[in-house]
Protein backbone atom coordinates (compact mmCIF):
# COMPACT_ATOMS: atom_id res chain seq x y z
CA UNK A 1 0.00 0.00 0.00
CA UNK A 2 1.24 3.01 -0.81
CA UNK A 3 -0.15 6.54 -0.13
CA UNK A 4 2.07 9.70 -1.34
CA UNK A 5 5.13 9.44 0.89
CA UNK A 6 3.22 6.88 3.33
CA UNK A 7 4.28 3.15 2.73
CA UNK A 8 3.20 -0.32 4.56
CA UNK A 9 5.77 -2.77 3.86
CA UNK A 10 5.07 -6.87 4.68
CA UNK A 11 7.12 -9.29 6.57
CA UNK A 12 9.73 -7.23 8.11
CA UNK A 13 12.58 -8.97 10.20
CA UNK A 14 11.79 -6.57 13.91
CA UNK A 15 15.48 -8.56 14.90
CA UNK A 16 16.62 -5.36 12.46
CA UNK A 17 14.83 -2.71 14.27
CA UNK A 18 15.63 -4.02 18.51
CA UNK A 19 18.90 -3.55 20.10
CA UNK A 20 18.53 -7.57 21.17
CA UNK A 21 18.48 -8.40 17.39
CA UNK A 22 16.18 -11.37 18.21
CA UNK A 23 12.15 -12.01 17.28
CA UNK A 24 10.16 -12.61 14.25
CA UNK A 25 8.71 -10.36 11.67
CA UNK A 26 6.02 -8.22 11.64
CA UNK A 27 3.18 -8.98 8.74
CA UNK A 28 2.63 -4.91 8.33
CA UNK A 29 5.21 -2.59 8.92
CA UNK A 30 4.96 1.36 8.29
CA UNK A 31 7.60 4.37 9.37
CA UNK A 32 5.25 6.88 10.81
CA UNK A 33 7.08 10.44 10.29
CA UNK A 34 3.80 13.17 11.05
CA UNK A 35 0.96 12.92 12.98
CA UNK A 36 -1.30 13.30 10.32
CA UNK A 37 -0.54 9.90 8.43
CA UNK A 38 -1.76 8.39 11.90
CA UNK A 39 -5.73 7.57 10.65
CA UNK A 40 -4.91 6.25 7.37
CA UNK A 41 -2.62 3.54 9.53
CA UNK A 42 -5.36 3.09 11.51
CA UNK A 43 -7.99 2.42 9.20
CA UNK A 44 -5.53 -0.36 7.14
CA UNK A 45 -5.46 -1.74 10.25
CA UNK A 46 -9.02 -1.52 11.19
CA UNK A 47 -10.32 -2.91 7.53
CA UNK A 48 -7.81 -5.65 8.09
CA UNK A 49 -8.91 -6.08 11.47
CA UNK A 50 -4.98 -5.82 12.82
CA UNK A 51 -3.56 -5.06 15.99
CA UNK A 52 -1.56 -2.30 16.27
CA UNK A 53 2.09 -1.98 17.96
CA UNK A 54 4.06 1.22 18.36
CA UNK A 55 8.21 0.98 18.24
CA UNK A 56 10.67 3.27 18.94
CA UNK A 57 14.13 3.66 18.32
CA UNK A 58 13.55 -0.94 19.24
CA UNK A 59 16.74 -0.04 22.31
CA UNK A 60 13.31 -1.40 25.07
CA UNK A 61 11.56 -3.57 23.35
CA UNK A 62 12.00 -7.93 23.27
CA UNK A 63 10.56 -9.67 20.42
CA UNK A 64 8.97 -13.19 20.51
CA UNK A 65 9.88 -15.57 18.14
CA UNK A 66 6.73 -15.52 16.38
CA UNK A 67 6.67 -11.67 15.47
CA UNK A 68 3.63 -9.48 15.78
CA UNK A 69 0.76 -10.52 13.80
CA UNK A 70 -0.12 -7.11 12.64
CA UNK A 71 1.03 -3.24 11.80
CA UNK A 72 3.87 -2.48 14.12
CA UNK A 73 4.13 1.21 13.29
CA UNK A 74 7.94 3.00 13.46
CA UNK A 75 7.35 6.50 15.14
CA UNK A 76 10.35 8.87 13.91
CA UNK A 77 7.78 11.86 14.49
CA UNK A 78 10.40 14.83 14.68
CA UNK A 79 10.63 17.76 16.24
CA UNK A 80 11.65 20.57 18.66
CA UNK A 81 10.68 23.97 19.79
CA UNK A 82 10.42 26.09 22.83
CA UNK A 83 7.00 26.15 24.36
CA UNK A 84 7.37 28.68 26.73
CA UNK A 85 10.31 30.30 28.68
CA UNK A 86 10.29 32.50 31.81
CA UNK A 87 13.29 33.83 34.35
CA UNK A 88 13.34 30.03 35.67
CA UNK A 89 12.47 27.26 33.09
CA UNK A 90 11.94 26.37 29.57
CA UNK A 91 9.87 23.64 28.28
CA UNK A 92 10.35 22.24 25.09
CA UNK A 93 7.90 20.28 22.73
CA UNK A 94 9.72 17.18 21.58
CA UNK A 95 8.33 14.90 18.67
CA UNK A 96 8.32 11.11 20.03
CA UNK A 97 10.72 10.52 17.02
CA UNK A 98 13.35 12.96 18.36
CA UNK A 99 16.84 10.89 20.05
CA UNK A 100 16.46 11.45 23.59
CA UNK A 101 20.06 11.45 24.03
CA UNK A 102 20.98 13.92 21.41
CA UNK A 103 18.40 15.99 22.54
CA UNK A 104 19.83 15.70 26.56
CA UNK A 105 23.19 16.79 25.26
CA UNK A 106 21.48 19.85 23.19
CA UNK A 107 19.61 20.67 26.83
CA UNK A 108 23.16 20.80 28.46
CA UNK A 109 25.61 21.97 26.02
CA UNK A 110 23.99 24.60 24.36
CA UNK A 111 21.31 25.54 26.89
CA UNK A 112 23.10 25.05 29.84
CA UNK A 113 19.70 23.71 31.57
CA UNK A 114 19.21 21.20 34.35
CA UNK A 115 16.82 18.42 35.31
CA UNK A 116 17.89 15.93 32.77
CA UNK A 117 21.36 15.69 32.61
CA UNK A 118 21.72 12.36 34.45
CA UNK A 119 19.83 10.93 32.06
CA UNK A 120 22.19 11.05 29.45
CA UNK A 121 23.23 8.07 26.89
CA UNK A 122 19.80 6.30 27.74
CA UNK A 123 19.09 4.86 23.80
CA UNK A 124 15.79 5.52 22.40
CA UNK A 125 13.63 8.09 21.60
CA UNK A 126 11.35 10.67 23.64
CA UNK A 127 7.99 9.05 22.88
CA UNK A 128 9.46 6.07 25.27
CA UNK A 129 10.12 8.20 27.99
CA UNK A 130 6.48 8.75 29.57
CA UNK A 131 5.61 4.69 28.69
CA UNK A 132 7.61 3.68 31.37
CA UNK A 133 8.87 6.74 33.24
CA UNK A 134 12.36 6.27 32.24
CA UNK A 135 15.09 7.37 34.36
CA UNK A 136 18.69 6.52 35.80
CA UNK A 137 20.88 8.04 38.56
CA UNK A 138 18.11 9.89 40.77
CA UNK A 139 16.18 11.91 37.48
CA UNK A 140 13.65 10.02 35.80
CA UNK A 141 10.55 11.60 33.34
CA UNK A 142 7.93 12.21 35.73
CA UNK A 143 10.44 14.78 37.28
CA UNK A 144 10.61 17.28 34.39
CA UNK A 145 7.28 15.91 32.60
CA UNK A 146 4.22 19.01 31.77
CA UNK A 147 2.15 17.07 29.10
CA UNK A 148 1.78 14.75 26.01
CA UNK A 149 0.06 14.66 23.01
CA UNK A 150 -1.11 11.39 21.70
CA UNK A 151 -3.78 10.24 19.13
CA UNK A 152 -6.50 7.60 21.11
CA UNK A 153 -7.20 4.87 19.06
CA UNK A 154 -10.50 4.05 20.69
CA UNK A 155 -11.88 7.43 20.06
CA UNK A 156 -10.05 8.35 17.06
CA UNK A 157 -9.10 11.57 18.33
CA UNK A 158 -5.99 13.30 19.61
CA UNK A 159 -6.00 14.15 23.74
CA UNK A 160 -3.31 15.82 25.70
CA UNK A 161 -2.39 14.14 29.06
CA UNK A 162 -0.74 15.85 31.99
CA UNK A 163 1.76 14.14 34.31
CA UNK A 164 -1.50 13.27 36.61
CA UNK A 165 -3.60 11.39 34.06
CA UNK A 166 -0.65 9.56 33.07
CA UNK A 167 -0.13 7.90 36.66
CA UNK A 168 4.03 7.61 36.82
CA UNK A 169 5.20 5.47 39.07
CA UNK A 170 8.59 3.82 39.58
CA UNK A 171 9.16 2.50 35.71
CA UNK A 172 5.36 2.59 34.89
CA UNK A 173 2.60 4.42 33.82
CA UNK A 174 -0.42 3.90 32.40
CA UNK A 175 0.90 3.27 28.80
CA UNK A 176 2.08 -0.60 30.90
CA UNK A 177 -1.12 -1.06 32.15
CA UNK A 178 -4.78 -0.20 32.02
CA UNK A 179 -3.70 2.59 28.61
CA UNK A 180 -1.47 -0.26 27.16
CA UNK A 181 -2.11 -0.19 23.24
CA UNK A 182 -4.52 2.75 23.72
CA UNK A 183 -2.56 5.63 22.42
CA UNK A 184 0.48 6.75 19.73
CA UNK A 185 2.01 9.28 21.53
CA UNK A 186 3.08 11.92 18.76
CA UNK A 187 4.91 14.94 21.11
CA UNK A 188 5.87 15.29 24.65
CA UNK A 189 6.80 19.16 26.69
CA UNK A 190 9.16 18.55 29.18
CA UNK A 191 10.28 21.46 31.79
CA UNK A 192 14.24 21.95 32.48
CA UNK A 193 15.27 24.73 34.91
CA UNK A 194 17.66 27.60 34.21
CA UNK A 195 19.42 26.85 38.01
CA UNK A 196 22.08 24.44 37.79
CA UNK A 197 21.45 20.89 40.23
CA UNK A 198 22.26 21.25 43.50
CA UNK A 199 23.10 17.89 46.07
CA UNK A 200 22.10 15.56 47.25
CA UNK A 201 22.96 13.24 44.02
CA UNK A 202 22.37 10.06 43.24
CA UNK A 203 25.29 8.06 45.27
CA UNK A 204 27.50 6.97 42.05
CA UNK A 205 27.44 10.75 40.95
CA UNK A 206 28.58 11.73 44.82
CA UNK A 207 31.33 9.11 44.99
CA UNK A 208 32.47 9.84 41.22
CA UNK A 209 33.27 13.39 42.68
CA UNK A 210 34.29 13.04 45.95
CA UNK A 211 37.11 10.57 44.34
CA UNK A 212 38.43 13.07 42.55
CA UNK A 213 38.33 15.77 45.77
CA UNK A 214 35.66 17.84 43.73
CA UNK A 215 33.26 19.52 46.43
CA UNK A 216 29.77 18.63 45.24
CA UNK A 217 27.87 22.23 45.89
CA UNK A 218 30.81 23.50 42.93
CA UNK A 219 29.69 20.86 40.29
CA UNK A 220 28.24 22.01 36.90
CA UNK A 221 25.36 20.72 35.30
CA UNK A 222 27.45 19.44 32.49
CA UNK A 223 30.19 18.28 34.55
CA UNK A 224 27.21 15.79 35.93
CA UNK A 225 25.77 14.94 32.55
CA UNK A 226 29.94 14.41 31.79
CA UNK A 227 30.39 12.40 34.79
CA UNK A 228 27.61 10.37 34.23
CA UNK A 229 28.79 9.34 30.67
CA UNK A 230 32.10 8.26 32.29
CA UNK A 231 30.26 6.10 34.99
CA UNK A 232 28.00 4.46 31.81
CA UNK A 233 30.55 3.95 30.09
CA UNK A 234 32.85 2.02 31.86
CA UNK A 235 29.68 0.04 32.99
CA UNK A 236 27.08 -0.61 30.06
CA UNK A 237 28.37 -2.57 26.68
CA UNK A 238 29.04 -0.88 23.60
CA UNK A 239 25.39 -1.07 21.73
CA UNK A 240 27.64 -0.99 18.30
CA UNK A 241 28.97 -4.08 18.94
CA UNK A 242 27.15 -6.22 21.73
CA UNK A 243 23.62 -6.70 21.61
CA UNK A 244 21.16 -5.80 24.29
CA UNK A 245 18.15 -3.85 25.70
CA UNK A 246 19.84 -1.68 28.08
CA UNK A 247 18.57 -2.71 31.83
CA UNK A 248 16.75 -5.58 31.05
CA UNK A 249 14.75 -5.73 34.82
CA UNK A 250 14.16 -3.09 37.09
CA UNK A 251 15.61 -2.67 40.42
CA UNK A 252 13.10 -4.09 42.95
CA UNK A 253 11.37 -2.26 45.73
CA UNK A 254 11.20 -3.73 49.37
CA UNK A 255 10.10 -2.70 52.70
CA UNK A 256 11.78 -1.27 55.01
CA UNK A 257 11.69 -4.62 57.64
CA UNK A 258 13.15 -6.68 54.44
CA UNK A 259 15.93 -4.01 53.78
CA UNK A 260 17.01 -4.52 57.59
CA UNK A 261 16.79 -7.90 57.11
CA UNK A 262 19.11 -7.64 54.20
CA UNK A 263 21.66 -5.18 56.13
CA UNK A 264 21.98 -8.03 58.93
CA UNK A 265 22.65 -10.85 56.15
CA UNK A 266 25.04 -8.67 54.04
CA UNK A 267 26.00 -5.58 55.78
CA UNK A 268 25.43 -1.98 55.92
CA UNK A 269 26.84 -1.48 52.43
CA UNK A 270 23.91 -2.48 50.02
CA UNK A 271 22.77 -0.72 47.30
CA UNK A 272 19.77 0.56 48.95
CA UNK A 273 17.71 3.91 47.74
CA UNK A 274 15.30 5.53 50.16
CA UNK A 275 12.01 6.31 48.84
CA UNK A 276 8.92 8.76 49.78
CA UNK A 277 6.62 5.95 51.26
CA UNK A 278 9.48 4.73 53.49
CA UNK A 279 9.98 1.46 50.55
CA UNK A 280 13.36 1.19 49.56
CA UNK A 281 14.54 0.20 45.69
CA UNK A 282 17.52 -2.51 45.63
CA UNK A 283 20.22 -2.21 43.15
CA UNK A 284 18.62 -5.69 41.06
CA UNK A 285 22.33 -5.86 39.35
CA UNK A 286 23.92 -6.23 42.86
CA UNK A 287 21.41 -9.25 43.34
CA UNK A 288 22.10 -11.16 40.33
CA UNK A 289 25.93 -10.47 41.18
CA UNK A 290 25.72 -12.15 44.14
CA UNK A 291 23.93 -14.54 43.32
CA UNK A 292 26.76 -15.46 41.05
CA UNK A 293 25.54 -15.21 37.50
CA UNK A 294 27.32 -11.36 36.40
CA UNK A 295 29.26 -12.41 33.26
CA UNK A 296 27.86 -15.83 32.95
CA UNK A 297 26.69 -17.03 29.82
CA UNK A 298 23.14 -18.50 30.31
CA UNK A 299 21.12 -19.88 27.31
CA UNK A 300 23.48 -17.58 24.64
CA UNK A 301 22.82 -14.54 27.20
CA UNK A 302 24.88 -12.84 29.81
CA UNK A 303 24.71 -10.37 32.41
CA UNK A 304 26.91 -7.79 31.77
CA UNK A 305 30.32 -7.71 33.84
CA UNK A 306 30.45 -4.26 34.24
CA UNK A 307 26.52 -3.97 34.87
CA UNK A 308 24.53 -6.99 36.02
CA UNK A 309 21.58 -5.27 35.52
CA UNK A 310 22.31 -5.50 31.78
CA UNK A 311 21.34 -8.69 29.67
CA UNK A 312 23.14 -9.01 26.79
CA UNK A 313 22.94 -11.44 23.36
CA UNK A 314 25.94 -12.93 22.94
CA UNK A 315 24.79 -16.37 20.68
CA UNK A 316 21.13 -16.27 21.36
CA UNK A 317 19.60 -17.18 18.13
CA UNK A 318 15.86 -16.64 18.94
CA UNK A 319 13.93 -15.50 22.08
CA UNK A 320 13.14 -19.02 23.65
CA UNK A 321 16.81 -18.70 24.82
CA UNK A 322 16.51 -15.28 26.19
CA UNK A 323 13.18 -16.18 28.15
CA UNK A 324 14.95 -19.40 29.61
CA UNK A 325 17.97 -17.17 30.58
CA UNK A 326 15.47 -14.69 32.70
CA UNK A 327 13.78 -17.30 34.12
CA UNK A 328 16.83 -18.74 35.22
CA UNK A 329 18.04 -15.66 36.39
CA UNK A 330 14.67 -14.53 38.37
CA UNK A 331 14.74 -17.71 39.96
CA UNK A 332 18.56 -17.77 40.97
CA UNK A 333 17.79 -14.69 42.74
CA UNK A 334 14.27 -15.06 44.38
CA UNK A 335 16.40 -18.26 45.98
CA UNK A 336 19.02 -16.69 47.53
CA UNK A 337 17.42 -13.34 48.36
CA UNK A 338 13.78 -13.97 47.97
CA UNK A 339 12.39 -11.31 46.32
CA UNK A 340 10.87 -11.10 42.68
CA UNK A 341 12.64 -9.39 39.87
CA UNK A 342 10.63 -8.24 36.64
CA UNK A 343 11.69 -7.66 33.08
CA UNK A 344 11.62 -3.70 32.29
CA UNK A 345 11.12 -3.70 28.61
CA UNK A 346 7.89 -4.32 26.96
CA UNK A 347 7.67 -7.35 24.81
CA UNK A 348 6.06 -8.14 21.30
CA UNK A 349 4.06 -10.93 21.72
CA UNK A 350 5.72 -13.60 23.78
CA UNK A 351 6.08 -16.16 22.17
Amino acid sequence: MKDKMLEIKQNLNLANYTTMKLGGAAQHFATLNDESEIPKLVKFAKNQNLPIFILGGGSNTIVGDAGFAGLVIKNEILGRKIAYEDETSVEFDLGAGENWDKFVHYAVDKKNLSGAEAMVMIPGTVGALPIQNVGAYGQETSDIFVSLKAYNLETGKFETLDAEACEFGYRDSIFRAHASGKYIITSVRLKLFKKPPTPPYYAAIEKYFTDRDIALEDVTTQEIMNAVVKIRSNKLPNPNEIASSGSFFKNAIITSEKASELRQEFGENIPLFALENGDYKIATGWMIDKAGLRGKMIHGMRPHSGNALVLTNISAKNYADLAAARTEIQQKVFEKFDIEIAQEPPAIRES
